[in-house]
């Protein structure tokens, strides 16, 4: 019989005598409702509480190894009174790649790989990063290079020397430097790179009561000064500036020294003085990574203020007051910014007001292009660390003997500086990215539990399509310009999407529910029904066998 119709014989009964056979089977019933129940119940709890997970792209993440080499190339276009034709140019390729590879540092094991690749073309080059133009040059002294600010240099070539001798040389230094740079071999510590950083400025006054008060015409100088420098920095990098001025600093964490009429601070006092918890500087954007660069006005009776250590300043109490003041008057914070000490004319009196006007200004803002760029990983040693003229035993090699570098007064960042930062950050970008990837492809797969919603698939997917972008763009060296600002902007896409994917919040909803604590949170509510259900079952089995024995024996006797 069926169970509906077994519960519609059972209400159309419930009034009647109950007898052991209905007992029986109303247990019978009630049994079977259960398991039924459970049946259904359980399969529809398993897919409403099942945690989703879409498919990610694991072969795809798996491909990028630090064993497969990213070739950044650098094309070299030179400039000669008699054109360079297509085999002299392949030589000088040649020789400049052979002398490179000898000059290159061994990688670590599991170290991510790059090369820097000399392509070497006659001609002018065009006004594109990655194109360099080499002008050579005639001289009977010595061969060297002078490198300008707009990716061009001079290579003057002594007469006694091989104008390919020298091309090769100079190519194969300059490769080698860039592929230590961008390798990060040697690099000072800089902030990690951010599609946009907010640089602040802030003017500290720390006693106009008593002392002079200080203000500044800002805005003239951040657009005489600043703004140049961050024009240059827009294809890379947004610098959203911002100034303020605090009247009252309080004094510093740390008092000053004293020697005659010096005031001085020493190297080991400044991690005390700056950052102070009472100058209160406050960040306009929460999000973007902070700069603060502060010019310092101490009270008048701390004037004038240096930096330098005892001996410094031992000295310099004994020297006459109109020599010039050792030390320094300005520092770098790492990771944070950095502070200059406005030291204000010996004529200034209390209650006075100053005001630093833009010319004024110009060596503090100086300071602050100088300290900014150190943070962002501007190195001052490119394309060559500057040098004088070697002695003449060490001129029989071929290289350039003296090395002069032009700086970009104009802008504050060369077309070298440029190419060189854009190439370290595009190459950051690239393994961060990769190994971002990968970190979570380990996350996923470790943790089952965890929600990997289709917004999440969608940004790995995104980040592999601007990983294979980066080679697109850099793969064809015969091109008649490099794709170095697409491979760029593709890289830092691809470091936003794996980290917006690995930090994504719906990925740690789960994390902290796993089996352990549903068996916690279930089992004081099935236990309690399950013990009962399965002891009637087995009561039921066992009335079922009795009465089928039963019954075979009633059988047996009748026969007989």
């Amino acid at each position: 019989m069926a169970l509906g119709a077994r519960l519609r014989a059972l209400l159309s009964r419930s009034s009647e005598p109950r007898t052991v056979i209905s007992m029986h089977r109303e247990r019978q019933v009630a049994v079977l409702s259960i398991v039924l129940f459970l049946l259904i119940g359980l399969p529809l709890w398993w897919t409403t509480t099942r945690v989703y997970r879409a498919s990610l792209p694991a072969d795809a993440i798996r491909r990028f190894a630090p064993s497969d080499t990213l070739r950044l190339p650098l094309v070299f276009h030179v400039d000669a009174e008699t054109p360079l034709s297509a085999v002299d140019a392949r030589e000088v390729e040649q020789g400049a790649q052979s002398l490179a590879d000898a000059q290159r540092a061994h990688y670590a094991p599991g170290e991510w790989r790059v090369r820097c690749q000399p392509v070497v073309r006659a001609g002018a080059a065009p006004d594109a990063p990655g194109h360099y133009t080499l002008r050579l040059r005639a001289d009977a002294a010595a061969s060297g290079v002078a490198v300008g600010p707009d990716r061009s240099a001079d290579v003057t070539v002594a007469h006694s020397a091989s104008a390919r001798d020298v091309l090769a040389e100079a190519i194969a230094e300059i490769v080698a430097g860039e592929e230590r740079r961008v390798r990060g071999l040697g690099a000072h510590a800089a902030l990690k790179y951010a599609p946009e950083y907010a640089v602040t400025l802030t003017l500290l006054n720390e006693d106009p009561v008593d002392g002079a008060v200080v203000d500044w015409d800002i805005e003239s100088a951040l657009a005489a000064y600043m703004q140049p420098l961050v024009r240059a920095m827009q294809p890379l990098t947004k610098l959203a500036l911002s100034s303020q001025v605090l009247f009252h600093a309080g004094p510093p964490p740390v008092a000053p020294l004293k020697a005659g009429n010096l005031t001085y601070l020493t190297p080991e006092m400044l991690s005390h003085f700056a950052n102070s918890p009472s100058w209160n500087l406050a960040s306009v954007d929460p999000i973007s990574p902070t700069l603060n660069f502060v010019l310092y006005a101490p009270a008048l009776a701390s004037q004038p203020l240096r930096i330098m250590d005892e001996r410094q300043a031992d000295r310099a109490s004994r020297k006459s007051t109109n020599t010039p003041l050792p030390g320094a008057d300005a520092f770098l914070v790492s990771q944070w910014g950095g502070v200059a000490i406005a030291n204000l004319p010996k004529s200034t009196r209390p209650g006075d007001t100053v005001v630093l006007s833009q010319a004024a200004m110009q060596r503090y803002m100086g300071l602050v292009i100088a300290q900014l760029r150190q943070h962002l990983g501007v190195r001052s040693d490119v394309p060559l660390a500057p040098r004088q003229t070697r002695a003449a035993s060490q001129k029989s090699d071929g290289s350039p003997s003296w090395v002069l570098v032009a700086q970009a007064t104009d802008t504050g960042l060369s077309g070298w500086e440029f190419d060189a930062l854009m190439r370290q950050w595009l190459v950051a970008n690239r393994q961060t990215a990769i190994t971002t990837l990968q970190s979570l492809m380990r996350l996923v797969d470790s943790l089952q539990n965890m929600v990997v919603m289709d917004e999440i698939k969608d940004q790995v997917d995104k980040s592999l399509r601007a990983l294979h972008a980066i080679d697109e763009a850099l793969g064809s060296t015969a091109a008649p310009r490099l794709g170095y600002l697409d491979a760029f902007a593709s890289a830092a896409s691809a470091s936003g999407l794996a980290e917006a994917a690995f930090f994504d919040p719906t990925m740690v909803s789960m994390l902290y529910f796993p089996d352990q604590h549903k068996l916690a949170i279930y089992m004081p509510y099935f236990l309690p029904v399950t013990i009962p259900l399965l002891a009637a079952i087995k009561k039921i089995f066992t009335e079922r066998r009795r009465a089928a024995a039963a019954d075979a024996d009633a059988t047996s006797k009748k026969s007989d």
